[in-house]
């Protein structure tokens, strides 16, 4: 598959996109800081920046987001190519939405707390209590959502990140190797309930994506983050790419529904055809996103080996039945 090129209007607004949280925390940042955090060249980054006040070329959108959404001291940005976002007053306006939308909101907002980048945003307190508004229980009452604030794992690389070190641990792959890693972390993702780190593996020499609770002994090195020639939609456009790591699932599943899995399918592979159904072999970086995955397409998929992911999946229905007679 070809790599995008960040040529077009989409790419250079998907980088701006990726950058707006990193500027919005900072303050204020250069267009060189910005791109060597994203991996990217300061061309590219300043061609975001001006796109989302310019009109794209044809048949491309136009994005009106400054003045609309942000505010942008393009002083600053055309003379010194220092970078600094404000938020529009129209986004300090009260949101006229009901208590079911707020509360749908909320529980996503609630949702990212788990994630320690967003957690530390000084703006976060202040977006939740201005959705929760002056009937806060009645909103409150309408969700519920489990989160865990406290990863060590998960605190430790938002440490690293933000200061600009490498990190080593200790790593289990899904074949029950250990070994130690060093990484330059890049970004923390959450993905079907799961924490991932995506960055640059020194002993692999490439991109690699980490479970967090295959994470142990993690601590933060002296060394610098080595700066590299990585695209920044590598990192944003797709949490997983295959590795070695991989654990790989054989499945059979209805020929309609293999749209539903298109992302997970492996490029350049055509499921084969056998007995009115798809044969096919997907990579999953954990067994419990397998396990989710086939979850929702019972009745239409079914996973054939290896054995431990067909028990994890009957544990995980035997265990979901059980809740649900409890609480019938």
């Amino acid at each position: 598959m070809a790599r995008p090129t960040g040529d077009s209007a989409r790419d250079r607004l998907n980088l701006f996109l990726a950058i707006v949280p990193f500027v919005l925390l900072r303050g204020s940042v250069t267009v060189a800081e910005v791109a060597e955090q994203f991996g990217t060249t300061p061309k590219r980054v300043a061609d975001a920046v001006q796109t989302i006040a310019c009109d794209g070329g044809a048949n491309e959108a136009r994005y009106n987001f400054d003045t609309e959404l942000f505010n942008i001291d393009w002083d600053a940005f055309e003379e010194s190519e220092v970078i600094i976002l404000t938020v529009a007053e129209v986004m300090h306006v009260p949101a006229p939405f009901s208590a079911k939308q707020r509360a749908v909101f909320l529980a996503g907002l609630e949702l990212l707390k788990a994630h320690p980048y967003y957690r530390r945003i000084p703006e976060f307190d202040g977006l939740v209590a201005k959705l929760r508004g002056p009937d806060s229980n009645a909103v409150t009452d309408a969700f519920a959502v489990e989160i865990d604030e406290n990863n060590p794992n998960a605190n430790r690389i938002q440490d690293a990140i933000e200061k600009g070190v490498r990190i080593r641990f200790t790593y289990t792959n899904n074949q029950g190797e250990r070994g130690d890693r060093d990484v330059d972390p890049y970004r923390q993702d959450l993905e079907g309930g799961q924490r991932y780190l995506k960055g640059y593996c020194l002993q692999r020499e490439d991109i690699r994506t980490f479970n967090l609770d295959s994470m142990e002994d993690l601590v933060l090195l002296d060394t610098p983050i080595e700066p590299r020639s990585i695209d920044a939609l590598t990192l944003t456009s797709s949490l997983f790419s295959e590795s070695e790591d991989d654990l790989l699932v054989d499945l059979v599943i209805d020929p309609e529904a293999l749209p539903l899995i298109a992302s997970y399918l492996r490029p350049g592979v055509k499921p084969v055809e056998t007995g009115g159904r798809k044969r096919l072999t997907l990579p999953f970086s954990h067994e419990g996103t397998a396990v989710r995955m086939i979850s929702v397409l019972s009745g239409i998929a079914a996973i054939e080996a290896p054995a431990t992911t067909r028990s994890a999946v009957a544990d995980f229905a035997r265990n979901a039945l059980t809740a649900y007679a409890q609480n019938i």
